[in-house]
């Protein structure tokens, strides 16, 4: 009998098609190509029910920990890898305590950025990029200043200067001890699940760099490459023509961003661009409130491989990330098919799209120079631009590389 893999996800195809859910059906698919047993298991299924997928078995969970530990006992895997940390009642360290006791190995993917930034958004204040998550006094001052709407200004600002006064004044009363407590959950937590897995895999190398810069060194993480294709291609023809078509790709949430694209386009005299959105719709009344501000065109939730066939349709993607991303799989199959980007600066975005080559970025969070930016980009494009890409490894030396965990 061969090596018994499980991969434990929050929830799984067809139901819901994001990032996580297509990485790990891929992941899976690879393992099954080289021979060994691969079933899923996912917390939450909108089909709540076992079934096979694309030849996988996927396992519904119902969200018990019980219930993974019987399909562990029962089902004697050698691997359990988990796609996914859910704090609060999800997937947390005694599933992969658990998963210690029987199986051989556990492994653990940071497909987010778990566990670090206490806001989730590495933004100081809300408004500079901060890489530090481990001094508990300034993310404290960070997160009690953001909530009560510090501004950027390099002026002197009566507002801000009260903020900061209120800030050490909440610092001195009781709700200081509730955040300082989740801060030390936090730090005391990574520290067990790095202590836990016997691998952690990271491929956003800006994350990787962060850890470490934090004080974390084991050798437990392991930066691997970020790939999304099975084998080499024959080159493809590009074509530069202008299209006058953006795209966008994810879940229709907040976090994502769609709001600040439909109001940049809102402010775009151009209104021949069309917008294309595809995805699940996780939140119905911010799609509705995204629709009303601009008219774009919902294209659903398709599968991964007839959505990767229409990227070649589109001048650009557009990513305007109002969140943390470790590295989109959106933002990475666009590179495979040559579709440059227009991105939020964001970490993950920024790190890995260098402006003015294979795209260009905006200011975090801010509609007005996104529309500025797809402004430029449109402008550049009709004066001849074109995207340059860096050259990869080949598909096989990645896959083979990543594989060599499992033997």
């Amino acid at each position: 009998m061969g090596i018994k893999i499980l991969l434990v996800t929050g929830n799984y195809l067809p139901g819901r098609s994001g990032g996580i859910e297509n990485y790990t059906h891929w992941l899976a698919g690879i393992l099954q190509q080289h021979h060994f047993e691969v079933e899923i298991a996912a917390l939450k299924l909108v089909e709540r029910k076992d079934y096979v997928y694309e030849g996988i078995k996927v396992n519904y969970l119902n969200n018990s920990l019980s219930v993974l530990e019987s399909l562990i006992k029962d089902g004697d895997f050698d691997i359990c890898h988990f796609h996914e940390y859910s704090e609060y009642g999800g997937i947390e360290i005694p599933w992969f305590a658990m998963a210690k006791e029987y199986c051989k190995k556990v492994y653990f993917t940071f497909h987010l950025p778990y566990l670090t930034c206490y806001k989730g958004d590495f933004r100081y204040m809300g408004i500079r990029d901060c890489n530090n998550f481990s001094s508990m006094a300034r993310c404290v001052e960070c997160v009690f200043a953001t909530k009560l709407g510090y501004k950027d200004t390099s002026r002197f600002d009566i507002y801000n200067t009260g903020i900061k006064m209120l800030t050490r004044l909440i610092k001195k009363s009781g709700r200081i001890k509730l955040v300082q407590t989740k801060f030390q959950s936090k730090k005391n937590a990574l520290e067990e699940l790095i202590k836990t897995c016997d691998t952690i895999f990271i491929y956003g190398a800006w994350f990787k760099r962060i850890l470490n810069e934090n004080g974390y060194h084991s050798p437990t993480l392991r930066e691997i490459p970020h790939i999304t294709k099975m084998t080499s291609e024959v080159s493809k023809v590009n074509d530069w023509s202008l299209k006058k078509k953006i795209l966008f790709v994810g879940r229709i949430e907040e976090v994502k961003g769609l709001h600040l694209l439909c109001n940049a386009m809102a402010l775009i005299p151009e209104a021949a661009i069309a917008l294309d959105v595809f995805g699940n719709i996780v939140d119905e009344s911010y799609y509705k409130s995204c629709k009303e501000n601009f008219n774009f065109n919902y294209r659903g939730a398709v599968p991964r491989v007839e959505l990767l066939n229409k990227y070649r349709e589109y001048d650009f993607l557009i990513l305007p990330s109002a969140f943390t991303e470790m590295y989109s799989l959106a933002l990475r199959e666009a590179f495979d098919e040559g579709l440059p980007v227009i991105v939020s600066a964001a970490k993950g975005n920024k790190d890995v799209v260098d402006e003015g080559m294979n795209g260009f970025i905006f200011e975090y969070d801010n509609y007005k120079d996104l529309a500025n930016v797809i402004v430029k980009a449109y402008k550049l494009k009709e004066e001849g631009w074109k995207p340059v890409f860096k050259t990869t490894n080949l598909p096989e030396q990645d896959i083979e590389e990543i594989i060599s965990y499992y033997r």
